[in-house]
């Protein structure tokens, strides 16, 4: 049996979709964002500091093999978020693309940067890397925005993008200070804002 949907009904649906993606976000998701914002810019702070404090600031960087146990708490979190999810909706999956391919994307492109660095010896490439992923970050940002209708991370997204133009001009110790800012500005304060609403909706 075949179901016609009006323009009226379509539009109903779609925003039925999208209102309880962004309430699935709001009730456990933010966790998430808030781990990895602060997290992201800890490690950040820590190769700045150990850049200053190392005879060779190359091995500065080592500091963020921490991502690997990171990544498996986050895991933990990120199960715990989706049980707190009622239901799962498209624009749930969608939104999950979204960032999936932006972790993708700067796994890759950090390969290929050092790869490059390593076989033609020109360091000063890697120079690139903060404001690169930054700038893609700033991409998922703007895509989510889209997505689920948060006009607020379209503001986020934009910071990110200026956070990017600054390191142009700075040096990478000062370019992991502004990539902390981002991910803080970019994951822990939109987490922070998801859960407040959340328990605002619960009250």
């Amino acid at each position: 049996m075949e179901s016609n949907f009006t323009h009226e009904q379509s539009l109903t649906l779609i925003n039925e979709m999208i209102s309880r993606a962004r309430n699935n976000v709001s009730m456990g998701g933010a966790y998430s964002l808030i781990y990895w914002g602060y997290m992201t810019a800890v490690l950040a702070i820590a190769n700045s500091i150990l850049w200053h404090i190392l005879d060779n600031n190359g091995k500065s960087h080592y500091v963020w093999f921490a991502m690997i146990p990171a990544m498996a708490a986050g895991y933990f979190i990120e199960r715990k978020s989706l049980r707190e999810k009622v239901v799962k909706t498209h624009i749930d999956r969608i939104g999950g693309i979204v960032w999936a391919g932006f972790f993708i994307s700067v796994i890759v492109f950090s390969i290929v940067i050092h790869v490059i660095a390593y076989t033609t010896g020109w360091w000063d490439i890697l120079a690139l890397n903060i404001p690169i992923i930054i700038t893609m970050f700033g991409m998922g940002q703007f895509a989510t925005a889209s997505v689920f209708r948060y006009k607020l991370w379209y503001a986020f997204a934009a910071f990110s993008w200026a956070g990017a133009i600054v390191c142009a001009f700075s040096r990478i110790d000062v370019q992991l200070i502004v990539f902390a800012v981002c991910m803080m500005v970019g994951l822990a304060v939109p987490g922070h804002i998801l859960n407040r609403q959340a328990k605002n909706n619960h009250v």
